[in-house]
């Protein structure tokens, strides 16, 4: 809430997933061991340890995310006194500005990662958990679309057309998908709990 642009949406994106994540992956934890799903019991003990890694990974992102924008910060800050000088620091800027879009690229693609794996939880998880699982994905599927803003909003800065048009392209198709296996989420979450 301060003037400081970092942190900032990009890691509130990452955040965001991780938390979605981290409920999965409680879902998973509340089914093992327990009565009734004991055929879930391998499979949601390997979606455990997968959800593990993509919740380090969008925590670790948090971080990264502001030390890319710092890159665009400190690069901004060089001098411009010749043409020399010049030209090294719009080159600066724009590498800061491509990792300003390359670290919330690898959010999304980890946020469309804690999708799946809270689907797979809702499908196989204990009954009594499923609304979690349902906001695990929800909450991801949010982290998803900040982290597709994060990277949409640096990518003109890079200065290099046909990269961008890749990245447009790759955000577009990963935040489809996300946007698909959410809502079957909250579909299927939604037939469960209406009995």
């Amino acid at each position: 809430a301060s003037k400081a642009p970092v942190p900032g949406g990009g890691g509130a994106a990452a955040l965001g997933g991780a938390l979605g994540m981290a409920l999965g992956n409680m879902v998973g934890n509340l089914t093992v061991g327990k009565k009734g799903y004991e055929g879930a019991w391998k499979n949601l003990d390997e979606l455990a340890e997968k959800a593990q890694g993509v919740k380090d990974r969008l925590m670790r992102a948090v971080d990264d995310d502001t030390a890319a924008f710092n890159e665009v910060i400190a690069a901004r800050k060089l001098p411009k006194s010749t043409d020399e000088e010049t030209a090294a620091r719009d080159k600066a800027v724009r590498e800061g500005y491509r990792s300003a879009s390359l670290v919330p690229l690898a959010t999304l693609t980890d946020c469309l990662e804690a999708i799946y794996l809270c689907e797979s939880a809702a499908s196989m998880g204990n009954r009594n958990s499923v609304s979690d699982a349902a906001v695990g994905a929800l909450l991801a599927s949010a982290g998803a679309e900040g982290a597709a803003l994060n990277v949409l909003i640096n990518l003109a800065s890079v200065g290099d057309a046909e990269w961008e048009e890749r990245m447009k392209s790759r955000v577009e198709a990963l935040l489809s998908e996300a946007r698909a296996v959410n809502e079957r989420v909250q579909r299927e979450v939604r037939k469960v709990i209406s009995g």
